[in-house]
């Protein structure tokens, strides 16, 4: 089975380890982007691939330990996002590629 990593939810932001150390870190105000896609390999879940402001990405596999905080945190934060509920229907319609857009910073109007 491969490491899925774990996913750390605090107030400011969140983080994601893997093999017993931090590999990527951020606040809730660095994500650009949220996109929900399928991997390929059958049976595979759902994977968030965040895009960060300095144009580094992320991904966070749902079977990851944490994804479901992250989730329901995101969901709080980011206003504008897709709900929770619709992730997976949103993830499956998209097909391939960058998968389905859940949340663009860039496109919100103040």
């Amino acid at each position: 089975m491969t490491d899925r990593g774990r996913i750390v939810v605090v107030a400011a932001g969140f983080a994601l380890w893997a093999g017993g150390r931090c590999v990527a870190a951020a606040r809730w105000s660095d994500i650009r982007r949220l996109h929900a896609r399928r991997h390929a390999a059958p049976g595979d879940a759902l994977a968030l691939v965040v895009e960060l402001v300095d144009g580094s990405r992320m991904e966070l596999h749902e079977q990851a330990p944490g994804f479901d905080a992250f989730a329901d945190r995101a969901s709080v934060t980011l206003s504008g996002m897709v709900p929770v509920g619709d992730w997976h229907h949103a993830a499956t319609a998209a097909g391939g590629g960058s998968g389905a857009l859940l949340f663009d910073r860039s496109a919100r109007r103040y």
